[in-house]
Parts: structure tokens; C-alpha cells; sequence
């Protein structure tokens, strides 16, 4: 990598999202990239090198999945930019539905409850990585 890389560039390159880079940099747990005539940001390798160390030792290298196998280029194409990657820690049957645990790298856990036919469709079992696409309309609080 000798040329310089764009924040999109950087994301796709990471699996992180335009707005956690944004808000690392803020908060100065990254360096800040320098500025194009655009004043657009502008990664160096210097850079990514530091946020790859800032994620830590997962991140090292370019991101992949435990499969070995690259992420669909549809996912990227998704208008739902909240997108969790982990490790399936359960797949519960119940008639119908099927509720699919997974665990993030940081190990919180997300559910979610899909049909049995769509779990056997993606092939979804314990051990398994997939990922998290969160599209929601609305975010409630309760205390």
C-alpha cells in the first residue's frame, strides 16, 4: 500500500464504519489523516497502520473472514451502514422461528430472530462467522 487511501477506502479496508473513524479521531485514539486540496481526508499507510493497532492484533492484516472467504460485495451495497461481525454462539429452533445468537469480538452478544428456513438457507451453526445487519427506525429507553 504506497498510495494514499480514502476514509471509504480505509472502512471497507478495516470493516469499520466512516462515523468510527470520525469519532476516533475527535477524540484523539487515532492521529488525525492529513487533508487533500478537497479537504477531504486522505489515509496513509502510516495511518492505517495506527488504527490497525488502535483495533488491535485482529486487525492486522486485511480484514477476512474465518472462512477464508472475502464478504459478499452486496453487504456493501446495503444502505444499513450498522453492521456487526461475530461468531455464532447459538442457533435456538423453536416451530417456525429460529433465534440466532452472535458474539462481537469485544463479547457483547446480538440476537436475532429469523425463520428456520432462512437459518438453513445461510447455512447458519455454532462455530460460524456471520454478521449483523441492524436497520432500525426506531431506538427506545427504558429505566
Amino acid at each position: 500500500m504506497s498510495t494514499l487511501l480514502t476514509r471509504t477506502q480505509v472502512c471497507q479496508l478495516l470493516g469499520v464504519s466512516p462515523k468510527s473513524l470520525y469519532l476516533w479521531e475527535r477524540d484523539g485514539r487515532i492521529p488525525s489523516p492529513r487533508r487533500d486540496r478537497r479537504n477531504w481526508r486522505v489515509y496513509s499507510p502510516q495511518n492505517v497502520a495506527a488504527i490497525r493497532k488502535f483495533l488491535g492484533p485482529e486487525h492486522l492484516g486485511e480484514r477476512e473472514p474465518a472462512s477464508g472467504r472475502r464478504r459478499s460485495p452486496r453487504a456493501d451495497r446495503l444502505s444499513a451502514r450498522n453492521q456487526l461481525t461475530g461468531t455464532i454462539t447459538a442457533v435456538r429452533r423453536g416451530g417456525l422461528l429460529c433465534e440466532v445468537v452472535l458474539r462481537l469480538g469485544d463479547g457483547q452478544e446480538v440476537a436475532s430472530v429469523i425463520t428456520g428456513a432462512s437459518a438453513d438457507r445461510l447455512g447458519l451453526r455454532k462455530g460460524r462467522e456471520a454478521t449483523a445487519v441492524i436497520k432500525a427506525t426506531e431506538v427506545m429507553i427504558l429505566r
